[in-house]
């Protein structure tokens, strides 16, 4: 177990916080510790000999189906040891839970899950000052999280019908995240008189769904988008625009966000 692959998907960089607070205590236990992108990875070509860590948000009590694909595809195994973190703003219904079933009957060895309250990406988005507060206070559980991960001493949450019935509801609402009439509902813009045609948002699409028109100016697909908010979040001239969306969070600074994603 002194080697960990952490596999990881974050949109406006919460769970990238949590992974690298995770890594963070590992190596100060003298671990090996690698974190991977989940959006650059083959979930078949996995090392099953390490111990895996997956951490993904929380998105309508379950996950983006980026992140589902990715579980879903894993290589059966034989006890191969994993744990699973989620990030959410609010509840989460027990969704690591639920995803470590998935691999347990792959023949992975679940030996922990944990949620991590963090700072809300569009709905009831809070002051800076608050979000800040609210992280601290998380990082602390983290790190007793890890603590415990370094003893063998993790739990995983247990669940019932209940939340097994909110899984598979939840399921079968994210999957159809990627119908054409919800990419049309959710659809982003571009607001053209603050568009610095810097093209971040091309560059930090995780699913490919943002191209360039022909007057340089980007353009929003309607096949693939998971609502991951990285574009609307990160735009640095707030030029992104969405029905849904009125305000929106980013858990980086520049800096943090170039050593992120580039």
């Amino acid at each position: 177990m002194k080697i960990i692959d952490i596999y990881y998907f974050t949109g406006t960089g919460n769970t990238y916080l949590a992974a690298k607070k995770i890594e963070a205590t590992l190596k100060h236990n003298d671990y090996t510790v690698n974190i991977n992108d989940i959006t650059k990875t083959d979930p078949h070509k996995i090392n099953l000999l390490n111990t895996i860590g997956i951490g993904f948000p929380v998105v309508c009590w379950n996950t983006f189906p980026i992140v589902k694909e990715f579980i879903y595809n894993l290589p059966q195994t034989f006890d191969t040891k994993i744990f699973i973190f989620t990030t959410m703003g609010n509840y989460s219904l027990k969704a690591a839970a639920n995803f470590g079933n998935i691999l347990k009957n792959k023949g992975y060895s679940l030996i922990g899950t944990d949620e991590f309250l963090m700072p809300n990406n569009f709905i009831a988005v809070q002051k800076e000052d608050e979000n800040i507060t609210k992280r601290e206070k998380t990082y602390k559980k983290i790190e007793i999280f890890t603590n415990k991960l370094i003893k063998g001493t993790l739990k995983t949450d247990k669940i019932n019908f209940f939340f097994k019935f909110c899984f598979v509801i939840s399921n079968f609402i994210t999957n159809k995240w990627k119908w054409k009439l919800f990419q049309k509902i959710i659809k982003f813009n571009i607001i053209k008189n603050k568009c610095a045609k810097c093209h971040l948002c091309i560059k930090i699409c995780p699913v490919k769904n943002i191209t360039l028109k022909n007057n340089n100016y980007p353009i929003f697909s309607s096949q693939k988008c998971q609502l991951c908010l990285r574009c609307i979040s990160y735009c640095p001239s707030h030029a992104i625009k969405s029905f849904l969306i009125k305000k929106t969070y980013r858990a980086l600074n520049k800096e943090e966000m170039q050593q992120w994603l580039f």
